[in-house]
């Protein structure tokens, strides 16, 4: 009998944006609901397994859905127990997830927004399909 292979291919349709910041979650959290009118709260933890181990690392996640425009947002931290949820970016404290349609203008003033927190270091976009490690965002 012939075997056949079922080959899963990951949608990676979202935005990702670095946010270098030393605040804990809920301060940055709360100046985004501020800035971009939403209203960020605790999800639960993303868990990853590690590679070559059996543990497993639980990142902390804020989730805010945007029922009108059919987005959902997730703030993830990106350092857990001295490991990166995405290594290429470990200047990242935070990694701002957005799922849905955006227009392109929007994607411009959630960025600048962001910069615009006081504490808030520096923020910038990440290209999804660029990173190794894409596959730690499919939950």
């Amino acid at each position: 009998m012939a075997k056949k292979k079922l080959l899963v291919e990951n949608d990676y349709d979202f935005f990702l944006y670095g946010i270098c910041c030393h605040e804990k979650g809920y301060r940055l959290c709360f100046s985004l609901n501020n800035k971009l009118k939403t209203a960020f709260s605790k999800s639960k933890d993303m868990e990853v397994q590690e590679k070559n181990q059996k543990s497993q690392l639980k990142f902390p996640v804020f989730s805010f859905r945007n029922e009108e425009m059919f987005t959902d947002y997730h703030i993830i931290v990106n350092k857990a127990e001295n490991k990166f949820l995405v290594p290429e970016f470990k200047e990242a404290d935070y990694l701002l997830m957005v799922q849905g349609s955006m227009p392109y203008s929007d994607k411009i003033m959630i960025l600048k927004k962001i910069k615009e927190i006081p504490y808030v270091q520096t923020a910038f976009e990440i290209e999804p399909k660029k990173i190794k490690s894409k596959e730690n965002f499919v939950f």
